[in-house]
């Protein structure tokens, strides 16, 4: 008898791509698949006869009569799970044909691996292949937890989101499942931070994820002061987490390296997002502002000074801006 995999979708207002995530499940080939679907939104009956079109097998459909922050909501999806495997599929992205059965026999073939991550294909609006880790040298099918959190500091691969992947139900639960971040930021990468530390992760070229991303999509629509808070929660993480304390205590110079590389990993995102996607979003002061709004972090703050002072505007240019953002 193959093992149940819970599929989680959680959905809140956005019900533009939910059809297609749930049809991407129904075409899976592995023959023991718990959907869960859970409306968050107080979408009344919409996002019921969506799944209802959707997906020709049994399912699992679950709505919170108000709605719950997002942490929260992905927490009793964990909760609700009764799988020996747990994915959670965002209501916008997909799986391509073959990514479970692929991935679970991964897992099963690697008992030390904790989690399966694949390659992601960057979709957009139209489903259109916008990038691809496979742009990028493949990481080796067996990474231990250490050797996979370095590769990721220094970019090596370009894994682009470890939003979906396949862990066991019962080793989420036992890491206490997401974190409480802000707004969720970041909450999938200290997720699998927890559960590979002292395990190792197994790598399936051969399975893709479908990572959509779009101009209201999650990553692109999210606060700067929320980024700000989720960013200086992570790395209050990285020294309070039951498992990455005990692992600390046991490889202190194997925990420093790790410990940096995940540093470098938030503070670089965050510092990429406020240059780019934020300058023209924000009011120039409020800008301005948001590039101190991590601790003290020398290489990050290497790189913001100059931008900074580059930026900074004549007594003119100031007034004019003064004036625009009354």
């Amino acid at each position: 008898m193959v093992a149940t995999v819970t599929v989680a979708i959680p959905v809140y207002k956005r019900l533009t791509y939910v059809a297609q995530a749930i049809r991407s499940v129904a075409a899976q080939d592995y023959p023991a698949i718990e959907l869960i679907v859970s409306d968050n939104g107080c979408n009344g009956n919409a996002v019921w006869e969506i799944v209802q079109a959707n997906y020709p097998r049994p399912f699992i459909f679950r709505q919170n009569p108000a709605p719950v922050p997002i942490v929260m909501h992905f927490n009793q999806l964990i909760a609700a799970a009764s799988g020996e495997y747990f994915i959670l599929l965002s209501d916008d992205d997909e799986l391509a044909p073959g990514y479970v059965s692929t991935m679970v026999a991964a897992l099963v073939a690697n008992p030390s691996a904790a989690v399966a991550i694949s390659r992601v294909e960057v979709i957009d609006e139209h489903n259109q292949v916008i990038g691809s880790t496979a742009d990028r040298p493949l990481p080796p099918p067996l990474m231990s937890g250490p050797d996979w959190i370095e590769r990721w500091g220094r970019n090596e691969h370009k894994f682009v989101s470890f939003t979906t992947n396949v862990a066991r139900t019962s080793e989420i639960r036992m890491v206490g499942g997401y974190p409480d971040f802000d707004g969720g930021n970041g909450i999938d990468n200290a997720l699998l931070v927890a559960l590979s530390i002292e395990r190792s992760i197994v790598y399936c070229h051969e399975a893709i994820f479908r990572h959509r991303i779009y101009d209201t999509s999650f990553g692109k629509s999210v606060s700067i002061a929320s980024l700000a808070r989720a960013s200086r929660q992570f790395l209050a993480f990285l020294d309070q987490h039951p498992a990455l304390r005990a692992y600390a205590r046991q490889h202190p110079q194997e925990w420093r390296r790790c410990r940096n590389a995940i540093i470098r990993v938030i503070w670089t995102t965050y510092y990429g997002r406020w240059r780019h996607l934020y300058r023209d979003r924000e009011a120039y002061l409020d800008w301005l502002k948001a590039g101190f709004a991590l601790p003290f972090i020398p290489a990050y703050y290497r790189r913001v000074i100059p931008e900074i002072i580059y930026s900074l505007p004549t007594i003119g240019q100031f007034a004019q801006r003064r004036l625009e953002t009354r």
